[in-house]
């Protein structure tokens, strides 16, 4: 079975894209929401009930989850095709660290690599009117971001021999995912 990552910035409508493009694979492939499966092991040790926790843990504890997870996605991708959604460059009160630390990587072993990608104006915007809490952004961070995680995902990719795609995600969601179905 394969693994494709799937990656953007908080904002850009990642999960979103993600389940739109899960239902339009269908029942073949799961989708792992690499932050959800890290939280669930920083509950299951009492160290985190909340995403926005995860950012204050020591790198130590936080590359320990990662390996979890990644054992987590590496299970999975035994029995069925995985849709991982992640963030390839993750900030932490220390600065921002790999989402997947090299360990991690050849565990979960990606075939694919996709970048979901927005104008740092539309990001700002969507993370204005988000549910959830965040940090407040400017379009300048949010670009240093998206730079951040491009540069992450080359080097994930060239490690992995493996392809990156460019997912642009100004429009429709759904043809955003149509796009990613026709790279896959």
């Amino acid at each position: 079975m394969s693994v494709t990552l799937v990656s953007g910035v908080t904002g850009v409508g990642l999960s979103t894209v993600c389940q739109a493009l899960r239902r339009k694979l269908g029942d073949g492939y799961k989708l792992v929401n690499f932050g959800d499966v890290m939280l669930e092991q920083a509950a299951t040790r009492g160290l985190a009930t909340e995403r926005g926790e995860l950012a204050t843990l020591s790198q130590r504890e936080t590359r320990r989850l990662q390996r979890r997870a990644g054992e987590f996605v590496a299970d999975e991708a035994e029995e069925t095709n995985v849709i991982l959604s992640t963030h390839l460059a993750v900030e932490t009160q220390s600065g921002y660290i790999q989402g997947l630390p090299e360990e991690v990587l050849y565990d979960v072993s990606p075939t694919t690599f996709a970048l979901v990608e927005a104008s740092p104006e539309t990001i700002l915007e969507r993370r204005r009117n988000g549910s959830r809490e965040m940090q407040e952004a400017t379009e300048r961070k949010i670009d240093f971001e998206q730079d951040l995680n491009r540069s992450a995902a080359l080097q994930y990719a060239r490690d992995q021999n493996a392809p990156v795609r460019f997912i642009e995600n100004e429009g429709s969601v759904e043809e955003a995912a149509e796009r990613l179905v026709d790279a896959l």
